[in-house]
C-alpha cells in the first residue's frame, strides 16, 4: 500500500540512506532521486509513494549492502537511464539538481532535473506520472518546445523497438493534456 509523503519524511528517507551509506561503509555517494520522492522534493505536497527510485555511483556489492540497511523498499541502480526502453536523454546526471536540504556525511543527494523527470514519468505513464508531471510544467513554467525535444533526445537514443510507438502516442496524449490552454 502506497503511503502519502511530505518533506518532512523525504528529509527523514535522505537521513536515513544517509546512515545507511554510513553503515555499508560508503562516503561521497552520489545519488540522483527519481520517481515520486523527486515530485515531492519540487514541492508536489503529499504524494504517495511506495519506494525510493535513485541511481547511485556504486557497484552491486555496494547496492545490496545500501537497500539492506535503508530498510524500506528502495530501487536503487547505477543507470536510471536503463529502467526503460526509452532512454532518460544523453547528460542527465550533469543536469541533476543539487539537493541539500538535508545536511548529510556520507551522500550527496541530487534530483533528476525537472524536464528530464517527465520524460522519465511519461515512459511509465500512470496517472500519478502524468499528475507529477504536469505539476513540474507548471511549477518550472516549462515550454512545451522543451519537452518535444528532450522526447526527440529520447528517442533517437533508445534503441529501436514497439515501445517507441508507445511513447510517442502517450507523448501526444499527454502535450494535449498538460498545454490544452496554450
Amino acid at each position: 500500500m502506497e503511503r502519502s509523503i511530505g518533506i518532512s519524511q523525504l528529509k527523514s528517507v535522505i537521513r536515513t540512506i544517509d546512515l545507511a551509506a554510513q553503515k555499508a561503509g560508503v562516503k561521497n555517494l552520489r545519488l540522483i532521486i527519481c520517481g515520486g520522492l523527486a515530485a515531492i522534493a519540487y514541492g508536489l505536497e503529499e504524494r504517495s509513494t511506495l519506494d525510493i527510485d535513485a541511481e547511485v555511483n556504486a557497484d552491486f556489492k555496494v547496492i545490496e549492502r545500501l537497500k539492506k540497511n535503508i530498510g524500506f523498499p528502495a530501487e536503487l541502480t547505477t543507470d536510471i537511464s536503463r529502467w526503460s526502453m526509452i532512454d532518460i536523454p544523453e547528460g542527465y546526471r550533469k543536469r541533476a539538481i543539487k539537493f541539500d536540504t538535508v545536511k548529510t556525511k556520507n551522500i550527496n543527494v541530487f534530483l533528476l532535473a525537472p524536464v528530464d523527470l517527465i520524460i522519465s514519468k511519461l515512459r511509465v505513464f500512470r496517472d500519478k506520472d502524468i499528475h507529477d508531471a504536469i505539476f513540474l510544467i507548471k511549477k518550472f513554467n516549462i515550454k512545451k518546445s522543451d519537452i518535444l525535444k528532450a522526447s526527440q533526445q529520447a528517442i533517437v537514443q533508445s534503441p529501436p523497438s514497439t515501445e517507441l510507438l508507445r511513447f510517442k502516442k502517450s507523448l501526444k496524449h499527454f502535450l494535449i493534456l498538460a498545454y490544452k490552454n496554450n
